[in-house]
């Protein structure tokens, strides 16, 4: 194989604080459909129809249809179909999903002050991939094209490397951003000093690849109402909500490298590849607001308007890299950083027929390019300073898209103490193209200069088919809903690059790998407990 001359710098210098990449955040804002059975059966469609707790972080409006008191929780078992367990995450686990209240104040004859809690999960994180594919390519060429910082190096008595040098690629500290922690790993492992004191870097090419990646954890929710019924036409409420991401995953990629191919110290390794234990932890808030009118007195036709803030987060990051080419090499960072998911708009309909039958529909947008990514510059007394990390921002608008989400559903009551739901919730991909959408780890960011893992997933629309069953004994209620989740998607193993091979630059090679495509597909049975008073 020939040798590919490639400048780079290996970094030494940890930053406190950063921000992430563009599908870090993309993990982040993604919610499930989740919360009571009675909610889950219907496909989430309960924005305009309400009277469930669960539309606490929907269309807060929903909870001011409430008359009575009550009290709910809500407990599933959830499966993640033609999967193993891998990393610590287990494909069947348990799942504790609700636990609310709302206690109903009638302030007229036909008018109502409601007061709320509710804890739910916004996302069940338990998700295994698992994928392999034949290439001719390998994520040791993920060194950067050439790149190179200010002669800051591990390695002491560096001059220079092989490639240029820009000035303008450094933040005022000298750091180069456009340099990953991952690249560090292998620089170390693939540089050989030349007798000029520079450096050449021997990437190397693999016949095949296989990942293995087991997330588990949660984004938990905790929300409180304040809401009105105003004469039974008008319907309102606001929602103050904190988040919670406790998240946890292990990566683990190898190559099975092409025979032949020798380093300058003589060896000859035939595996490369590398592990990266992850954890997310930290917090954030949120303010949602809705309204819901009956626009003809005699009807109960319902027509419903939801807005929801971004969640502020902030986090923290922390993760043990280690890479292998016949030796290993290890890092590790701790760090701190802001993000703010996407704003979302939310219409609604709902109509009721008599008592026995209820229909719902529900639109949602969410504006996914208006997500900011944001460093923390300094701690001051009013709390941690930040500012956007703009070119990340722009990386996020060239992946993403407005997200579209579809709710319908539908009840029918036989008997009034007995109902039957079925439901489908449809959410469209976030992800352009796989021609625009990539993980580009040649933006000048925080983002990529803590990056210790090269994969990611490009999801098509997700398809939800629910339904389920409530009866109510006395003051009791028991919700039974069922959930099937499926999404299809395009998993790559690193993005595909260019690079030179010849110190002049005219002469390329291309490293490319094939789409692999995998599936994701969820059972998930839940049971609802309420009482009403």
């Amino acid at each position: 194989m020939k040798k590919i001359l490639l400048g780079t710098i290996s970094l030494v210098f940890a930053l406190p604080m950063m921000a992430q990449d563009a599908y870090d955040a993309a993990n982040i804002a993604t919610k499930d459909l989740n919360g009571t059975a009675r909610y889950v059966g219907m496909g989430g469609a309960l924005d305009a129809l309400g009277a469930d707790i669960s539309t606490i972080g929907t269309n807060p409006a929903g909870v001011g249809l409430f008359r009575h008191s009550e009290i709910r929780a809500s407990l599933s078992v959830v499966s993640q179909q033609d999967s193993k367990k891998f990393g610590g995450a287990n494909p069947t686990n348990i799942s504790f999903d609700q636990a609310g209240f709302v206690w109903s104040n009638r302030t007229g004859a036909s008018s109502y002050l409601n007061f709320s809690f509710n804890y739910h999960k916004d996302r069940n994180l338990n998700h295994i991939i698992s994928a392999s594919n034949a290439f001719a390519a390998s994520q040791t060429f993920q060194d950067k094209e050439g790149f190179i910082g200010s002669g800051q190096n591990v390695q002491t008595g560096v001059k220079a490397f092989n490639g240029y040098f820009n000035k303008d690629n450094e933040d005022r500290d000298g750091v180069n951003y456009y340099e990953s922690q991952i690249d560090n790993v292998y620089f170390n492992l693939l540089a050989f000093e030349n007798k000029d004191k520079t450096y050449t870097y021997y990437p190397l090419t693999a016949s095949d690849f296989t990942l293995n990646k087991g997330n588990k954890g949660y984004i938990g929710e905790w929300d409180f109402n304040l809401s009105g019924n105003s004469n039974n036409r008008v319907f309102w409420g606001i929602t103050f909500g904190i988040h919670g991401v406790h998240y946890d995953s292990f990566t683990a990629y190898d190559e099975h490298l092409e025979a032949g191919q020798k380093l300058p110290n003589g060896v000859s390794p035939s595996m490369a590849g590398m592990t990266d234990e992850r954890s997310i932890r930290g917090t954030g808030f949120d303010v949602k607001a809705g309204v819901i009118v009956r626009p003809i007195e005699e009807s109960s036709f319902r027509i419903g308007l939801s807005l929801a803030s971004p969640t502020w987060y902030t986090l923290t990051t922390d993760n043990y890299l280690t890479a292998y080419v016949d030796e290993k090499r290890n890092s590790s960072e701790k760090y701190k950083f802001k993000y703010s998911t996407p704003w979302n708009l939310g219409l609604s309909l709902g109509h009721t027929i008599s008592d026995y039958l209820a229909l719902g529909l529900c639109y949602d947008f969410t504006i996914f390019t208006s997500a900011d990514m944001r460093y923390i510059t300094d701690s001051g007394y009013s709390g941690l300073q930040s500012r956007s990390d703009a070119a990340m921002n722009d990386e996020i608008g060239q992946c993403f898209r407005g997200q579209h989400t579809v709710k319908v559903g539908a009840e029918l009551r036989p008997d009034p103490d007995f109902a039957v739901r079925i439901g489908y919730n449809f959410v469209s991909s976030p992800f352009r193209s796989n021609d625009d959408a990539y993980r580009n780890q040649k933006v000048f960011s925080p983002g990529v200069y803590y990056a210790s893992s090269t994969d990611y997933v490009n999801w098509k629309p997700t398809h939800r088919i629910t339904a389920g069953f409530g009866t109510k004994i006395n003051k009791f209620s028991i919700d039974l809903a069922y959930q099937y989740q499926v999404t299809k998607g395009d998993l790559f193993p690193f993005a595909d690059g260019e690079y030179f091979e010849s110190a002049d630059k005219k002469v390329y090679i291309e490293n490319v790998t094939p789409v692999t495509p995998i599936t994701f597909a969820r059972h998930q049975a839940q049971l609802t407990l309420g009482y009403t008073f």
